[in-house]
């Protein structure tokens, strides 16, 4: 009871010099947040945007790993965002692991059918795995969609398959 009482105590003194309910909001919030735990319990304050960011910037520098856990906790907090995933698609390949950078290319593609970059690097991985059919129906995706496809690119796949289209 005493210290129940002591704690009230602590609590009016802090909110009593505060005045309206707004600042006692205002202060509660704030005390979350320098504690760590944020105004909802979220001990994460980075929204999805930010580990985005922070994952496409770490991709930049090759930092592969690094990039896909942010893209990954980006994806974790916003799950129908396809650039994290087509930016995660990149990362894994990167890393030479094309069955990961395929599922997250997929995953791109399934939440925006007319995402033409995603069919373009998607083909690359295709390349990359010597499956060119798979390549020629991502190129001509690409184009329907009004996507010039590299023609150093084109004469790659063009030798490698033997195909002219």
């Amino acid at each position: 009871m005493k210290s129940q009482h002591l704690n009230n105590s602590i609590e009016d003194s802090l909110f009593s010099r505060a005045g309206s309910g707004v600042i006692k909001v205002g202060l509660i919030a704030l005390i979350g947040t320098i504690i760590g735990a944020g105004v909802h319990g979220c001990k994460d304050s980075k929204t999805s945007k930010e580990y985005y960011d922070r994952g496409v910037a770490r991709l930049d520098k090759r930092e592969f790993d690094l990039a896909i856990s942010d893209l990954t906790r980006a994806i974790e907090m916003r799950p129908g965002f396809a650039m994290a995933h087509f930016y995660r698609g990149r990362a894994y390949l990167g890393k030479r692991e094309l069955d990961q950078a395929i599922s997250d290319l997929n995953k791109a593609i399934e939440i925006d059918p007319k995402f033409a970059v995603a069919y373009t690097e998607r083909a690359m991985v295709y390349y990359n795995k010597k499956e060119y059919d798979k390549v020629w129906e991502d190129v001509y995706k690409t184009e329907s969609l009004g996507q010039e496809i590299r023609t150093g690119f084109r004469e790659a796949l063009q030798k490698a398959s033997g195909r002219k289209r």
